[in-house]
């Protein structure tokens, strides 16, 4: 199992094996006020068709994995903030992002990938 730390809205833990990803978010705080409460989504790749993805640029990138439950709605920055399927990525995480679509195209051959412009 490899793990991966992103930091933005309050940081996402990633860790992805042979057979599925763990979504761990930590949650987003403001002083005292909870923005976003913690939360966790474990997606096995058998479930994933598709990984829409951005690199972060003037907006902050993400990676929104699709499945059935989410794949009505068209993926953008502020769906992907509130999606349990999906994590933000700021632009100095780019090295990161890349390995993850890497152990994703690894693991499971069928997914399609889209590369989302800005």
């Amino acid at each position: 199992m490899k793990t991966f730390s992103f930091k933005l809205f309050g940081g996402y833990n990633i860790d992805i094996d042979q057979k599925e990803m763990k979504i761990d978010y930590l949650g987003e705080k403001w002083w005292i006020l909870t923005k976003a409460k913690p939360r966790t989504k474990i997606i096995p790749f058998g479930e994933i068709s598709r990984v829409d993805y951005k690199e972060a640029g003037m907006t902050f990138g993400y990676v929104r994995l699709i499945t059935n439950e989410n794949e009505e709605y068209p993926s953008s920055t502020s769906v992907a903030q509130h999606d349990e399927n999906a994590f933000m990525v700021e632009k100095d995480e780019l090295a990161k992002l890349h390995e993850v679509l890497n152990l994703l195209k690894k693991y499971n051959k069928k997914i399609e990938f889209a590369q989302l412009k800005a």
